[in-house]
């Protein structure tokens, strides 16, 4: 660190991937591709595709609820 020149960031889908950036020495995340955030888990997937295949505005807001939920928990420990 003490001859680094250059400041280095990662890419974090995950808060798990941030955590391991930093311990290898990244300084900070310079990209979070969201919707990478649902792949990790069956869960996450089907609400997604839930959403997606609303067939109205009710639905779609249901399933946004959930979606916002997970990037919330997400953004904080990615950011955090």
């Amino acid at each position: 660190d003490a001859a680094r020149t250059m400041e280095v960031f990662t890419n974090a889908d995950t808060p798990e991937d941030a955590q391991e950036a930093r311990h290898n020495g990244a300084q900070g995340i310079g990209l979070v591709r969201t919707e990478h955030m649902f792949f990790s888990c069956e869960e996450r997937l089907e609400n997604m595709r839930y959403m997606i295949l609303s067939d109205c505005k009710q639905e779609r807001a249901k399933a946004l609820e959930k979606l916002i939920t997970y990037q919330r928990e997400d953004f904080e420990g990615i950011f955090t």
